[in-house]
């Protein structure tokens, strides 16, 4: 679907800085015709691929019928729209269907309840706003296996700050005014092509930014080299054993073998062990 013409409910969570696959500006360009859409990512992909099955087995665990509709239209402003993944008419609600990796589920609540990621939240609730509907439902499939649903009941605080900021930015569209880069990606984009002939000259910022990074690097390369010598010094330590206990019993730590044949050291509480 060509996003370019308006602003949906995916453009949201962007747009508030809460995504972490795609930047204000880097939507900013899409939007303005400046850069190709990026692609879908695997998540999103299969999402809208098992869609239609979400909706169904919503609408059976429910007992409600579920129909498909148009694009709706903000009342006040036509650029926003919401392309709903279903509306239950019975309920007056909208239905949003998600699937979700397992590294998320804890930042889903209780089944049945309305605490759900913020990045989705923002999400139904410009749908609620757009579609002038009181609930959203939600129903997600967590790491491929697991269903739940949760409710959203409408907020006209949260919403009034979330259609502000897509008012927002759809007047940077159109006045060619450009979000500020927000990340390295950003700059990179901004600034791919170098001038080989210019050169700035350094001002207190620059300056007080270049020492900063100096020193930040020295501290990270000698905190690297502390974190060598520990390592080896307990690798030792534990020599041909494959773990280190503490006096109550307690696993310290292991050094076993992995599915390559080497062997990890991993500290209790630290999954990237090495």
């Amino acid at each position: 679907m060509n996003r370019i013409g308006f602003i949906g409910g995916s453009d949201m969570p962007i747009i508030m800085g809460l995504s972490s696959y795609k930047t204000p500006y880097q939507l900013y360009l899409e939007k303005t015709g400046t850069s190709e859409c990026f692609g879908q990512s695997e998540q999103q992909y299969w999402g809208s691929t098992i869609e239609s099955l979400l909706v169904a087995e919503f609408s059976k665990r429910n007992d409600v019928q579920v129909k498909s509709c148009a694009t709706i239209h903000h009342k006040e402003h036509d650029f926003l729209r919401a392309n709903l993944d279903g509306f239950i008419p019975e309920l007056n609600a909208v239905l949003e269907v998600k699937c979700s990796s397992a590294f998320m589920k804890d930042k889903w609540g209780e089944c049945g309840s309305d605490v759900i990621p913020m990045t989705y939240l923002v999400q139904v609730a410009f749908y609620c706003a757009v579609s002038d509907v009181d609930t959203a439902f939600i129903a997600v499939l967590i790491g491929g296996n697991e269903y739940r649903q949760y409710q959203y009941t409408r907020d006209r605080d949260i919403e009034r700050i979330i259609i502000e900021s897509a008012v927002e930015f759809w007047e940077r569209i159109e006045t060619l005014c450009p979000p500020e880069p927000t990340d390295e990606s950003d700059l990179r984009i901004k600034y791919a092509s170098p001038d080989p002939y210019k050169c700035v000259t350094v001002n207190e910022s620059s300056a007080e930014s270049l020492c900063d990074l100096i020193e930040t690097k020295a501290q990270i390369k000698a905190l690297q080299e502390q974190e060598t010598n520990l390592k080896f010094n307990l690798m030792n330590y534990i020599g041909d054993a494959e773990n280190l206990m503490g006096t109550d019993g307690d696993i310290l730590a292991t050094w076993k073998l992995n599915k390559k044949g080497s062997r990890t050291l991993l500290i209790k509480g630290d999954k990237n062990g090495k």
